[in-house]
């Protein structure tokens, strides 16, 4: 399975707003399961160092945006998709960056707090609560979270 992860679900852990436990279930199984390959736009390391540097010191973002990536793919953010978002209807530029980088990245899912913004995708989007209540996700996660057997 293929996932891609909006920005706002780091943001969620980060600021410990509504919901950021779920958002970190989602980024621990992104980062643990060889089952899940997990994405990200190129975007999220400039926009989580931001958000970070205005409550932390500079080696502090960087170490903290540097942590909260690893283990994921990033999506470059090159020319064709910004040309690509900027023409795209969506009414938000950043989020049209994300859904075009989600389906250049050929994700199953698309997960974010902001499903309203993602209409005219054209790949699943679930928040966090939902993608994590997907049956093959409940399976995944019990594998990892058991106890070795004999």
């Amino acid at each position: 399975m293929k996932i891609f992860i909006d920005v706002n679900v780091f943001i969620d852990v980060m600021t410990k707003r509504r919901g950021w436990t779920e958002s970190l279930r989602v980024l621990n199984l992104a980062r643990r399961s060889q089952e899940i390959e997990s994405w990200t736009p190129g975007i999220t390391l400039p926009l989580i160092y931001f958000f970070r540097r205005r409550v932390v010191d500079e080696p502090s973002a960087r170490a903290d945006a540097q942590a909260i990536l690893k283990g994921l793919h990033l999506v470059a953010l090159s020319q064709v998709v910004l040309d690509q978002a900027i023409i795209s209807a969506g009414p938000d530029f950043e989020d049209n960056i994300q859904l075009v980088s989600a389906v250049s990245s050929s994700a199953n899912h698309l997960i974010t707090r902001n499903k309203k913004d993602f209409d005219a995708s054209t790949i699943s989007v679930l928040n966090p609560e939902e993608w994590l209540a997907l049956q093959e996700i409940a399976i995944i996660e019990a594998k990892l979270t058991s106890p070795p057997g004999p």
